[in-house]
């Protein structure tokens, strides 16, 4: 299925908060981070999902009050048996940048169904999910107007782990609203011919050398060559598979929070050069290796 479009409307974009943001974008940026949860309905499918917010607050908190300006839109899809709050080393990290960040439980394959037994879902179902929740989220007279009037503008950022990483790559075939996808050890199995050809999208593919589920050499680095810039590819060694979640009982919390970092760093260098169109933070995103994380950028 193609031509889905998650933006419903037209709008007044309004630019990112002028605030300077931090020299490292790995550290926190100058806005306070709200969170809520919402339940995005789709009735023609009969899917509810459960989605958590992260948005720039007037303060710090549960449910506070959301500032009265407009960000771009940046979904994450959490993996397979994972859940949507395993991220918020990333999510609300994002959000203190100047992004709203929405996350949806994908039902059916939730870590309360593997946990229950009960996992009955399917993963094909979680690009039409993201398309779905991407587009609740721009309209501003359905049932999450209250989110959406703080949506700036059409083009949304993707965020996927595992099999997350997948869904996102499928999201952005369907959904040309998607113009912007981050991947952490995404579950492709090599080179993607189609996304190569994928006009006006640009790739983040990050993975690590001690993934023992998703082999960096075998399956992310292929994935990364078969895309069309612009592409980034980061390598981190010894960075590991739940490395890119909030807990990895395999690593040291020190070696937890350097992948964490690595992460927080390029994904937000790579959103707020490609999906909110500043220059900022743009030296994260040039060709280096300090021995630890390698970074590949091809432009052209």
């Amino acid at each position: 299925m193609t031509g889905m479009r998650c933006g419903v409307r037209s709008f007044v974009f309004v630019a990112l908060a002028s605030t300077a943001l931090a020299a490292d974008p790995a550290k926190m940026g100058p806005l306070a981070v709200g969170v809520t949860t919402v339940v995005a309905v789709d009735t023609d499918r009969g899917r509810s999902l459960p989605t958590e917010i992260w948005y720039p607050a007037k303060t710090a908190g549960r449910d506070t009050p959301a500032l009265l300006r407009t960000y771009p839109l940046i979904l994450m899809a959490h993996g397979n048996c994972g859940s949507r709050t395993n991220y918020e080393y990333l999510t609300t990290h994002l959000a203190s940048q100047g992004f709203l960040v929405a996350a949806p439980s994908f039902i059916g394959l939730t870590q309360r169904d593997c946990d229950a037994g009960t996992a009955t879902g399917s993963s094909n179902d979680w690009p039409f999910d993201l398309s779905f929740v991407c587009r609740t989220l721009h309209d501003v007279s359905g049932p999450l107007l209250r989110w959406a009037v703080h949506v700036r503008g059409i083009p949304t950022g993707l965020v996927g782990h595992s099999l997350g990483g997948l869904a996102v790559v499928e999201a952005a075939k369907l959904d040309p609203s998607f113009t912007t996808v981050a991947t952490l050890a995404p579950a492709e199995l090599g080179p993607d011919p189609e996304a190569a050809h994928r006009a006006k999208l640009a790739y983040l593919v990050i993975g690590g050398t001690a993934d023992a589920l998703i082999s960096f050499s075998a399956f992310t680095q292929p994935f990364f060559e078969g895309l069309a810039a612009p592409k980034f590819l980061v390598r981190i060694g010894g960075g590991t598979h739940s490395g890119f979640t909030d807990e990895d009982s395999l690593l040291t919390p020190e070696a937890l929070a350097a992948q964490q970092a690595v992460t927080r760093r390029q994904t937000t260098a790579f959103f707020v050069r490609y999906l909110a169109r500043k220059a900022k933070f743009k030296r994260w995103l040039r060709t280096s290796d300090d021995g630890t994380v390698a970074v590949t950028a091809a432009l052209k």
